[in-house]
C-alpha cells in the first residue's frame, strides 16, 4: 500500500514537471511575424526616404500601402480558425500585450494624421517598439529581441533630435533592420534547428 502511494507520489511529481517543462516550451518565437513587420516596415521608411530625396509626389504612398496590408494581415488573423490548444495564463497576458500595443500604436498613426509632426510621431513609434520588443524578448528569453529594444529606444532619441524628417526614415529603416529583421532572422534560424533535431 505504502510503495503505491509512493509510486503515484513519483509519478505525479513526474506529470507536474512534464507540464512545467512543456509550458516553458510552449513560450516560443520563430521570428516569422518580426521578419515580416521588420521588413514592411523597413521597407517603409526607406521608401519615404528615397521618395523625399526624389521630392515624390505622395511622399507617404509606402506607408499608405503598408496601412492596407496591415489592415488585410489583421483582419486575417482575427478571422482565421484557431488551432485548439491549452492557454495558460501566459498565454493570455501576452495576447494582452499584443492587444494594448496594437491600440498604441493605432493611436500615434492617428495622431500623426490629425496634429503630431511626423518626425515625433514616428519616434514614439520606436519606443512603443523598443517596449513590444523588450516584453517579447524578455517572454521568449531572446537577447537579440531586448538588444533590438535598446537600439530602437537610441532610434527614438536619435529621431528626436535629428530635426530633418529625411533622415529620421533612415533612422527608423536602420533601427528596425537592427531590432526587427536581424532578431527574427536569429529567431527563424533557431527553431529551423530546432525542428530539425
Amino acid at each position: 500500500m505504502q510503495s503505491e502511494q509512493q509510486l503515484s507520489n513519483e509519478k505525479s511529481l513526474e506529470i507536474i514537471q512534464q507540464m512545467i517543462s512543456q509550458a516553458k516550451n510552449n513560450i516560443s518565437d520563430n521570428g516569422l511575424g518580426w521578419l515580416i513587420w521588420g521588413t514592411m516596415i523597413f521597407l517603409s521608411a526607406l521608401s519615404t526616404f528615397i521618395f523625399i530625396y526624389t521630392s515624390a509626389e505622395n511622399t507617404f504612398l509606402a506607408w499608405d500601402i503598408f496601412g492596407i496590408i496591415t489592415i488585410i494581415l489583421l483582419t486575417y488573423d482575427l478571422f482565421k480558425p484557431k488551432q485548439k490548444k491549452v492557454r495558460t495564463y501566459i498565454d493570455d497576458q501576452l495576447r494582452l500585450v499584443d492587444m494594448g500595443f496594437i491600440i498604441s500604436l493605432f493611436i500615434i498613426i492617428l495622431s500623426i494624421n490629425i496634429s503630431v509632426l511626423p518626425s515625433s510621431g514616428f519616434g514614439f513609434c520606436l519606443v512603443i517598439f523598443a517596449f513590444f520588443l523588450l516584453l517579447k524578448g524578455g517572454a521568449v528569453k531572446s537577447r537579440s529581441l531586448m538588444t533590438g529594444a535598446a537600439i530602437n529606444w537610441a532610434g527614438a532619441i536619435a529621431m528626436f533630435i535629428v530635426k530633418d524628417f529625411k533622415y529620421d526614415m533612415l533612422i527608423m529603416a536602420i533601427a528596425v533592420l537592427l531590432g526587427f529583421i536581424i532578431p527574427g532572422l536569429i529567431l527563424w534560424l533557431q527553431y529551423r534547428k530546432q525542428l530539425r533535431s
